[in-house]
């Protein structure tokens, strides 16, 4: 018992970091008490259960807060499908198994139709979980759009300001 209880602090406390990147204006991932977190400017957006905070994290750019909510709601329908599938599939299958009599006999077909539910509703489970892994490449999409945006021109000296082609400063035409 002693030996699970130091295990499981080990683990919990591994999968954290006291790391918060320091890249301005852009969004990084990191680990936070064993869970994915944003970090932009030097705040933390937890990811939340269906990733809410990656919409917070990639605010203010059109197109990565488009991707995150793809991301979003990819995660909550695809969590629905597999939430749904799954309890409609046992409810299916407690229903075959109280048609059955007590000599396991099928009672005018219900216990089959139980059976054609749960399997049903096992496909249902099964592309619920195949929608919620397309998910991810949207929330990475929507990182990498948010940092590969330039910058916003900051204010400076007349005819100063940052460039498009390239971050560096230079005289503007």
């Amino acid at each position: 018992m002693r030996t699970i209880a130091v295990t499981t602090v080990l683990a919990l406390t591994a999968c954290s970091s006291q790391y918060t990147p320091q890249a301005r204006g852009r969004v990084a991932v990191t680990m936070r008490a064993g869970a994915q977190a944003y970090v932009r400017d030097g705040k933390v957006y937890e990811h939340g259960i269906l990733g809410g905070g990656l919409v917070e994290a990639v605010e203010g750019n059109p197109a990565a807060t488009r991707a995150a909510h793809e991301y979003r709601d990819r995660m909550t329908t695809g969590l629905v499908g597999v939430l749904g599938g799954l309890a409609c599939s046992l409810g299916g299958m407690v229903y075959a198994t109280s048609q059955l009599d007590s000599n396991g006999d099928n009672v005018d077909g219900n216990a089959e139709r139980g059976l054609w539910i749960a399997l049903g509703c096992t496909v249902v489970m099964i592309v619920g979980a195949g929608y919620l892994a397309t998910a991810e490449p949207y929330r990475w999409d929507a990182i990498n759009i948010f940092n590969d945006t330039p910058p916003p021109t900051l204010p400076g000296a007349p005819g100063y300001g940052w460039s498009a082609e390239k971050t560096s400063l230079k005289m503007r035409d």
